[in-house]
Order: structure tokens, then C-alpha cells, then sequence
């Protein structure tokens, strides 16, 4: 479904201006001296609270600046319910989103477009295709009775949950902001990968910050990693920091489809 377009590159850096020196050296200087819309997916549906860590505000910052020095501009997208800007407010970036009009997005207010995944439908928001480079800053996570959450399952936020609802108001799944997706998590997050992938496909994916292990509590990276391929840095970050945590079901599902 998906071609190999690059060389699978990721970097690691343990300071601003190291991570500076990565986004050089992967090619998003490059990238942006053609094109300079940048959408930043993120993972902010709720504010931070003690062991429930968010996207990393520095790292943000950072490539936020980055983009801007080399005459880029941004929009930060989340599927929040309407919250997203008091969200970023709350986490500091008001002062960032004043200096750079930086546009806010908010995934579940969105307008869709239907893509067909493994004969799963899937909806994915047009304004996704206005900007011509996709980068993901997700925080990573493994807690007790949730999956592991890093770039891939970032994108289970990337859809409107309007879409995903149950006809069942007293399902438990609808729980869960999307209850659809949990009918069969594991293959829907596989999917939903390919789906954004054929639609708009992400360019580079930062994993950073504060991380939470259900073994451990939360701790912190000494690196920030990057990376052009989000499977192939999950992996690392899951065989580096949780291989103490179940092995994610939607990560063999991928693989073996890449395979094929």
C-alpha cells in the first residue's frame, strides 16, 4: 500500500541545539526552503496531571522555533472536543501561539475525507492535505490496561470522534472518546496508521520528555529521539525503555502487513 521513498533514518540528541543540528541533518531545513506549511500533530486532549504526561511543551517549542527561523509556519493539531487552545494556554505555549500565529486545529471539529484501510473505513481530516509537511511529537506512554502510545497509536487522535461513536449509549466502550475504534483496537490503530499514511503521510516523528511505564511511574528521556518512520522508531523506543510492558499486538499486525 505504502512505498519506500527514503532511507529509515532516526537521530538522537541531549540538548536544543543537538536536536537543532538533527532537524538540519534529517532534512527539514531542507524541506521547508520549498515548502512551508507544517502541521504538528500532537497529544494534548487533556492537560498534564501527574502520571498522565503529555506531549513535551519544550520540544514543541523548539521545532516550533525551528520552523519559524527558516521561514516556515505552523498549525498544531489534536483531537481535544473543542479544548485544544485552552489546553496549550494552560501548558504555556499562549505566549508562542501569539508570537508566531501559529493556527490551532482542533481534529474533531474537522471536515473528513473516507479512506478504506484493510476493508477498514476510516476518516481522515481534509485539512490534513493543505500542508505539505507532517510531523508528530507524541508522548509516550505504556499504563496498566492501555496500549502502548507512541507515534503510531498517536494517530488514533487524528481522527474527528464524531465519526466513531456506537448507536449503544450504554456500551461501555463508549467510555472511550471513540468507542468505535475499541470494537477491535489493535488492528483499528494498524489501520488508521496506513490510512493517514496513504492520505498524508507524516515526514518525521520526535519522541522526548516526560514517559510513563506502568512498571515504573513516569520518568523522563535523556534523549530526544527523530526519526522518518514511525514504525521503526516505535520499536526502538519500546525495545529501549518497555520491554518490561506486553508487546504491542498492533505493531506485529503492521509489520506482517509491510511484509506482505
Amino acid at each position: 500500500m505504502i512505498e519506500k521513498e527514503w532511507i529509515n533514518i532516526f537521530l538522537t540528541s541531549s540538548s536544543k541545539e543537538g536536536l537543532n543540528s538533527n532537524l538540519e541533518s534529517i532534512g527539514l531545513k531542507k524541506d521547508l526552503s520549498s515548502k512551508k506549511d507544517v502541521l504538528i500533530k500532537i497529544n494534548l486532549a487533556k492537560v498534564y496531571k501527574p502520571n498522565y504526561p503529555r506531549t513535551d511543551m519544550e520540544i514543541l517549542i523548539s521545532v516550533l522555533e525551528y520552523v519559524y527561523q527558516n521561514g516556515g509556519k505552523c498549525a498544531i493539531a489534536e483531537g481535544a472536543n473543542g479544548y485544544l487552545v485552552e489546553n496549550l494556554y494552560l501548558s504555556g505555549l499562549g505566549g508562542y501561539i501569539k508570537k508566531y500565529g501559529v493556527k490551532i486545529i482542533d481534529i474533531d471539529f474537522e471536515d473528513c475525507d473516507e479512506v478504506i484501510s484493510y476493508d477498514e473505513c476510516h476518516y481522515i481530516p481534509k485539512c490534513f492535505k493543505d500542508y505539505s509537511l507532517r510531523i508528530a511529537i507524541p508522548v509516550t506512554s505504556k499504563r496498566q490496561d492501555r496500549l502502548y502510545s507512541n507515534n503510531i497509536k498517536l494517530f488514533v487522535g487524528s481522527v474527528p470522534r464524531k465519526m466513531y461513536q456506537l448507536e449503544n449509549p450504554c456500551s461501555s466502550l463508549e467510555l472511550f472518546p471513540r468507542p468505535r475504534l475499541h470494537l477491535n483496537i489493535d488492528m483499528s490503530v494498524a489501520n488508521i496508521y496506513f490510512a493517514i499514511q496513504e492520505y498524508s503521510r507524516f515526514n518525521y516523528f520526535i519522541n522526548g520528555g516526560l514517559s510513563y511505564n506502568e512498571k515504573i511511574g513516569e520518568f523522563n528521556f535523556t534523549e530526544t529521539f527523530i526519526g522518518n518512520d514511525a514504525f521503526e522508531l516505535d520499536c526502538y523506543i519500546y525495545e529501549k525503555f518497555f520491554l518490561d510492558c506486553d508487546y504491542p499486538k498492533y505493531l506485529r499486525i503492521i509489520n506482517e502487513k509491510k511484509s506482505n
